[in-house]
């Protein structure tokens, strides 16, 4: 078996953060510490950690704030030419399941590999870094929309939320948090993640490709069939009600259907650990990842949105990540600790920009292009707040207890 090992920036250079952000935001001298390793602040003894994939940090927030701008500003016209790629913020998501399989794949395929995979320790360490941010964001949400625990089905649809069940109901599935929605899925995710890790390890490039190409049709095949069916409610995102509208939306909720994003993710992952990339490829992947990505965006309103909000975007994802895992020009202009501290941030910043732009439109927010940008930067900021003073800390706290009960399993560092 072989493992990547990167070049990662001196740790001198990632050791602190500036004191004062450009909103005037005041933070601690704290270290930067990219939490795109679901492992850290412990690891299983005797097994290596691999680096860390900085810029792989660092695009979760550009993702995050395509996400964010798509709920923060209607009508997207008020883009202009950018109306059709801020129109689909939405394969934010399908991107952050991507990378989710991928990150976890690429943290935990040694330990797992080498028979010291325990599927409790990693249940335990995805609720300490998930749940304790999420758990605020969610009562923040309580909070907000508090005129809607009138009735039991509401009352019951924010029992849902804080178990992480909503996703699996679409009578409740948006009554509080509507982006919360994505971390029911990634639950359920992280519940099949231990006993498939193995069971898709790829032995050849070719068997790698394959797997990689059996999911991406998984993810396809519901969108396809639907906008065959449904074109009018496949096409294009409405709020019409069209027939086939309730069908569209249960595929694109349902966690079921969104597993094979997940699944592709974490081929890839094996892809790159197994038979990783020349420097030379790797950034040829990059570049034209990143191109065709963004070429994608500008006519997304050409393409199906039942099958974009799923997954179609998969093979740009995987050129994308296959060239920033790797040390090149883009993905060192991706590693400054700025980006990296944004992207740690961009979990938070996915669960309250909703929130923010909500609790906006009492005080009659138009959702104009400025107000849009005074929001997310406000968003931003708060997110960081959180991440520093609530992710960081819970999280570190949990994982000592359960080092603390279970030495053999964990060692902190």
């Amino acid at each position: 078996m072989t493992y990547v090992l990167l070049q990662s920036p001196p740790a001198d250079k990632m050791a602190a953060i500036p004191a004062t952000i450009s909103a005037g935001l005041i933070l601690p001298m704290l270290p930067t510490q990219p939490l795109t390793d679901p492992r850290s602040p412990a690891t299983t003894p005797g097994v290596p950690r691999l680096p860390l994939l900085r810029a792989l940090t660092s695009v979760r927030f550009f993702a995050a704030a395509h996400v964010a701008l798509y709920h923060l500003v209607r009508p997207f016209s008020r883009w202009g030419l950018f109306a059709a790629a801020i129109g689909a913020g939405y394969t934010g998501v399908s991107f952050f399941f991507f990378l989710s399989g991928f990150i976890l794949t690429y943290a935990h395929a040694a330990e797992y590999e080498r028979g010291r995979g325990n599927p409790r320790k990693f249940f335990f360490a995805r609720f300490a870094r998930v749940y304790p941010v999420y758990l605020v964001s969610t009562l923040f949400a309580g909070f907000v929309y508090a005129d809607q625990f009138h009735s039991h089905v509401h009352i019951l649809a924010f029992v849902a939320d804080l178990l992480l069940l909503q996703s699996w109901s679409m009578r409740m599935i948006n009554f509080f948090n509507a982006s919360a929605w994505t971390l029911s899925c990634e639950a359920f995710f992280y519940l099949v993640f231990p006993f498939v890790l193995l069971a898709i390890r790829p032995r050849t490039r070719r068997s790698a490709l394959a797997w990689i190409a059996l999911f991406y049709l998984l993810a396809m095949a519901a969108p396809l069939l639907l906008w065959r069916l449904y074109p009018d409610a496949s096409w294009t995102e409405t709020f019409d009600r069209v027939r086939g509208l309730d069908t569209v939306f249960l595929i694109n909720r349902l966690p079921i259907f969104a597993l094979p994003e997940f699944l592709a993710g974490m081929s890839l992952a094996w892809l790159f650990l197994r038979f990783r990339p020349s420097p030379k490829a790797a950034a040829l992947c990059a570049v034209t990842g990143s191109g065709m990505l963004a070429l994608a965006l500008c006519f997304a309103d050409h393409l199906p949105y039942v099958a974009l909000h799923n997954g179609l975007l998969i093979p740009l994802y995987a050129l994308l990540l296959l060239g920033l895992a790797e040390n090149n020009l883009l993905s060192r202009l991706l590693s400054g600790p700025i980006l990296v501290l944004l992207g740690e941030s961009s979990y938070a910043l996915y669960l309250i920009h909703i929130l923010i732009n909500s609790f906006a439109f009492r005080f009659g927010y138009d959702q104009s292009l400025p107000e849009a940008a005074v929001n997310l930067l406000l968003a931003t900021c708060l997110a960081i707040l959180m991440h520093l003073y609530i992710e960081r800390p819970c999280r570190r706290v949990l994982l000592e207890w359960w080092a603390r009960r279970h030495p053999s399993q964990m060692q902190t560092v």
